[in-house]
């Protein structure tokens, strides 16, 4: 047997290194598990959809927004995408960091005050947007 010795100070920062190590295997542990979860839920017809990459269809099911969004998100380069052939793919993991950062969901209460709030809802005159009669007082 070989006995190799060290200093402390290498011995602290080559545990200090090992932990960090540590815990990044764990977090990716972690993840992958929950990637899995997620995973299990996009079965659909007894197969796996590509973990990654997803069509037009998936991403706007993900991102629970029209088509019509979908190509404005493109088109303004909030969402990458690739060309493959004919069809238009998305990263999965792009999309899904897109709608856990930005997506929110809304309480019914805050929407409920935000249109009782709303100056057309409140306003005292119903004839907005009429169109007004020329009584001829003003002539």
């Amino acid at each position: 047997m070989e006995v190799i010795t060290i200093e402390s100070k290498a011995y602290s920062l080559l545990m200090e290194k090992l932990d960090k190590i540590t815990a990044y295997v764990e977090e990716t542990r972690l993840c992958e598990e929950a990637h899995k979860c997620r995973d299990e839920e996009l079965k659909t017809d007894g197969r796996k959809r590509s973990t990654k990459w997803m069509t037009n269809k998936e991403a706007c099911e993900v991102l629970e927004i029209s088509p019509r969004t979908l190509q404005r998100y493109r088109t303004n380069r909030i969402v990458s995408y690739s060309i493959i052939g004919k069809q238009i793919r998305y990263p999965r993991k792009e999309i899904e960091h897109f709608r856990d950062r930005w997506m929110v969901e809304t309480p019914d209460t805050k929407i409920d005050r935000m249109i009782a709030e709303h100056p057309l809802h409140t306003s005292k005159s119903k004839n907005y947007g009429k169109k007004r009669r020329n009584t001829g007082e003003n002539e």
